[in-house]
């Protein structure tokens, strides 16, 4: 009789104990391509891009009537600001413009200084089809002088696949390598 009690108990401990469920993780991995350009005799220091407030690792769609909400069971693989930060250090340096191109911390005194917002980075879901939008505020500075020496900001929305949040990585990775490459040869052509 015991041992049954004992048995029961487990079994019910069991169904009881919750399940952990691990999210789903989506990279991205833009391939940018741009002109290369003629080296100016400046070095170009890059502020890590700041992201808006929703923008972190869950991933962000967007409905209609402003709504703005996360997949409870999806995320970046990576920090989205990081990601944008890293593709276009990458297709700047790609360029050749700059003698020297690197993070606006490690460099001694740059000529340029680029800095940059992420504004948006998510899927819109208020028409089908789906779509994933990468918008960013980017702007260049003279590191002597107190002007813009270029702004942009760069919007670009690329339909999905298919209504469902598997199909964002895919479109959301055109979506960053065309505002990249946007961004890139528009500083490089400064």
């Amino acid at each position: 009789m015991r041992y049954g009690i004992l048995v029961m108990a487990m079994v019910v401990a069991g169904c009881a104990t919750p399940r952990v469920m691990f999210p789903t993780k989506y990279a991205i991995d833009p391939k940018v391509e741009v002109r290369v350009a003629q080296c100016l005799d400046k070095s170009l220091g890059i502020r890590p891009v700041q992201a808006a407030r929703p923008y972190r690792q869950k991933v962000v769609y967007r409905d209609a009537g402003f709504v703005l909400g996360e997949y409870p069971s999806v995320e970046w693989a990576e920090m989205p600001a990081d990601v944008f930060t890293r593709v276009l250090a990458d297709a700047i340096v790609a360029t050749r413009r700059f003698r020297d191109v690197g993070n606006a911390a490690d460099l001694v005194m740059p000529d340029l200084i680029l800095t940059g917002g992420l504004r948006k980075f998510d899927v819109v879901g208020s028409a089908s089809p789906w779509a994933a939008q990468c918008e960013v505020r980017l702007g260049l500075r003279d590191a002597q002088e107190p002007q813009a020496v270029w702004a942009q900001t760069l919007s670009e929305r690329v339909p999905l696949e298919r209504d469902d949040p598997a199909a964002l990585p895919a479109a959301m990775t055109t979506a960053v390598e065309k505002v990249v490459e946007r961004a890139a040869e528009g500083i490089a052509g400064r």
